[in-house]
This record gives C-alpha cells, structure tokens and sequence, in this order.
C-alpha cells in the first residue's frame, strides 16, 4: 500500500490477511481515512459471513470529549467498504458474492467470482486475521 507510512493499527497491517481483491479496498479506505484524520486506528478488521467487517477506534478532542462528527464520517466510509467486500472477489477484485467453503478444519464464507470459486486453490482455509510471525511463510490461495 503506498502513502503515509503505516502503523500497526492503520489499515495497512491489515492488508496480508485478506486476499488481494480486498486489499485493494482496505488501500481505499485507507486513503479515505488518512484525509479525515493522519492519526486514525483501526481497533479490527476480519473476515465474517463473507465479508469484511471493520471498527476503527473513537477520537476524543483536546478537551477529551467524544468527537461525534469522526465518528460519523468513518462509519459511513467503513459501512461502504464493508457492503463492498461483499460484492467484490476476495482473490482478483471482480465483481463477486458470498461462497460457502469447508474443509477438515471448518467452514467459512468469503465473496469470490465465478472463475476464482472453481479454483481450487480457494477452498483452502483462509489465513488467520493477525498472522503470526512464524506463520508467514505458510503458502496460501492469497500469497503473491
């Protein structure tokens, strides 16, 4: 993701743990967020029902009074982007809808297309939502 330099708790930390189709629309957001406020935290964003789902932290200002106005304008951008997950691939970015996949080690839902649901390597387990350190050279559907 390019920009601002991120921090752990910006969206860009978070952009491994989902295929690159939604990596290109936490960057959105990302940029969207960083216009509202450079400073913004993102308390989680994961993976749930086939789509994303995001909470980014409360701002209070000097006086320590809850900033309602932030708060409005990053749930309105959030909510977009989590409606969007949805509708989008996961894996290449086209459009897409929730697909039901299980395996040995449960099921889970995420939004594919057509052409990446018939590809099998889209039935594997999706990555956990902060991979461990030791985890990062497991090969998954969503490695480069």
């Amino acid at each position: 993701m390019t920009g601002t330099p991120p921090n752990d708790r910006q969206l860009p930390a978070w952009a491994p743990t989902v295929g690159p189709g939604w990596a290109t629309l936490l960057e959105r957001l990302h940029q969207r967020l960083l216009a509202l406020a450079p400073d913004y935290r993102v308390e989680s964003c994961e993976r749930n029902l086939g789509g994303l789902r995001i909470c980014v932290a409360d701002r209070f200002d000097e006086q320590g009074y809850f900033d309602g106005h932030w708060a409005d304008a990053a749930a309105l951008l959030t909510d977009e982007a989590e409606i969007a997950s949805g509708r989008t691939c996961e894996m290449c970015g086209a459009p897409g809808r929730p697909r039901f996949r299980g395996g040995q080690h449960g099921s889970w839902i995420t939004a594919l297309c057509d052409p990446c649901s018939a590809d099998a390597r889209t039935h594997a387990a999706p990555p956990p939502a902060r991979p461990r350190q030791e985890d990062s050279d497991l090969e998954t559907p969503f490695s480069a």
